[in-house]
């Protein structure tokens, strides 16, 4: 009988020193793939109970034999091959679902934290913490609580909200709403905490330039300013933040009278709050203290729709839409720096704050792409890698704020995926829609381990559901 061939192996990680092994070289049979690799780790840890790993030798995940990998990187099996071990991601639960009127356009769970998320940093009562915010084509935009329990009800928009998103924690409790009657809209969030009064939404201003539906809006790292998109295929830059909140309080407090002189800003002192028929919790829309009617530059380019917006630094940001292309803009010069152009419609895309050089987006033919902006730009085989993803069209995408290596993706085939950008297998599949799922946002903001082992997603559609999915416990966040 062939004796079996063995490979040295380097295991080497980032992990706290507890969860490190030693980094002499061991010999391992080249049969050997990711669980047996994982036994390794874990007898040598002497781990109770077993914890999963993955495992990436020159920046892949290891989803073959090691032999496999080996000749995939022509390498001989003589060679010592480093391998690094990082958690593995365990796909999330369902842990529940609630109803809505209409469908599911929309979802923000970034000031959200799943329960496990808060046990592992200390602070039990950190679920709930912060509102997940979702928006749904009957154009409201309803507040929950870590239990997917509605606290609030607020009427936004008419026609239907489009997109919500939260300004950056370093701009307070401000939120951004945007719809079909061409408008982008900012709020305050009040209340809502644990162990105080429900929360309420302020409107604060609105902003008008749009000549059609506002598709997507997205902050800037800073939160000072923010972008939007629309069928009109225009790409405006606007103020926002505390800076356009203090000026808000100041035109209400002065009862309007002065309001058309602030540059940028015409506007009313009507009252942003109050009962409007749809619950106790309800708000009603308003007008709001300031309107902005001039936006701070446009970006000039793209020849229809601009469907998806992504700011991951402050001189940069990203714009897909449906004449086949995304572009990276130069925000200070309002010039399009690099331009990918494909064969299909743009509908989502999202970059990280930690590579704003990478950006994920999805198009009509079901793939999800990959384009690295330091490679030589508009040739796919040189800067855009795909990976066939879904069986229709991808509708959403979303980084997790935790990882640069993993991300969620949405379908119009019910599904939400995960994946890790170092392997074209997804890490898992959530199906628990019944209908297209329109949007995806992770559970939390950036900070802790830099993993998405533990993290919950939150997803809507069609089927008018909103649901909830817990991850499992991670593995570098602590020592027990």
């Amino acid at each position: 009988m062939a004796e079996e061939t063995q490979v040295l192996v380097k295991f080497v990680t980032k992990l706290p020193v507890h969860l490190k092994v030693p980094e002499a070289p061991v010999a391992v049979p080249a049969s050997l793939k990711r669980y047996g690799l994982s036994q390794i780790i874990n007898h040598l840890l002497a781990l109770d109970p077993p914890r999963p790993f993955d495992f990436l030798a020159n920046g892949e995940l290891i989803r073959k034999s090691l032999e496999q990998h080996l000749l995939s990187l022509n390498l001989s099996a003589e060679s010592t091959l480093e391998v690094e071990y990082v958690p593995a991601v365990i796909p999330p639960q369902q842990k529940s679902s609630v109803p809505h009127d209409d469908w599911v356009s929309s979802v923000d769970a970034s000031r959200a934290a799943s329960s496990l998320s808060a046990s592992h940093s200390g602070n039990r009562n950190a679920i709930g913490n912060g509102p997940i915010v979702s928006a749904s084509y009957d154009g409201l935009v309803r507040l929950w609580n870590g239990e997917l329990q509605c606290t609030a009800t607020v009427s936004a928009h008419q026609g239907g909200v489009n997109c919500v998103r939260f300004l950056p924690q370093s701009q307070g409790d401000l939120l951004l709403t945007s719809g079909k009657d061409r408008a982008v809209k900012m709020w305050r969030v009040e209340g809502g905490r644990r162990g105080g009064s429900g929360p309420s939404c302020q409107l604060l201003a609105t902003y008008r330039g749009h000549q059609d539906g506002v598709e997507q809006v997205a902050a800037s790292p800073s939160g000072r300013r923010f972008v939007s998109c629309g069928w009109d295929g225009r790409l405006l830059v606007w103020e926002t933040g505390r800076s356009v909140a203090a000026a808000a309080a100041e035109i209400a407090g002065a009862d309007g009278t002065d309001g058309s002189k602030k540059k940028r800003r015409v506007g009313s002192a009507n009252g942003a709050s109050g009962a409007n028929g749809h619950g106790p919790d309800s708000v009603a829309g308003g007008s709001g203290a300031l309107t902005v009617t001039e936006a701070s530059s446009e970006l000039v380019g793209h020849l229809h729709c601009v469907s998806a917006v992504s700011w991951p630094a402050e001189e940069s940001l990203y714009s897909g839409g449906w004449d086949h292309s995304v572009r990276r803009w130069d925000v200070a010069s309002g010039i399009a720096a690099d331009t990918y152009n494909g064969s299909k419609a743009v509908l989502c895309l999202a970059s990280h704050g930690s590579a704003p050089h990478l950006v994920a987006f999805g198009c009509s033919d079901r793939a999800l792409r990959l384009w690295d902006t330091r490679g030589k730009t508009g040739s796919e085989t040189l800067s855009v890698t795909a990976h066939g993803s879904h069986g229709n069209w991808v509708s959403a995408v979303a980084w997790c704020p935790r990882s640069e290596h993993h991300l969620a993706t949405a379908s119009y085939d019910g599904t939400v995926k995960l994946w890790d950008v170092r392997t074209q297998v997804p890490l898992g599949i959530l199906s628990g829609h019944k209908d297209k799922v329109l949007c995806v946002s992770w559970l939390g903001e950036a900070g802790g381990a830099s993993t998405a082992a533990g993290q919950g997603l939150v997803s809507g559609g069609s089927d008018c559901q909103l649901r909830m999915y817990e991850g499992e416990g991670e593995v570098a966040s602590n020592g027990s």
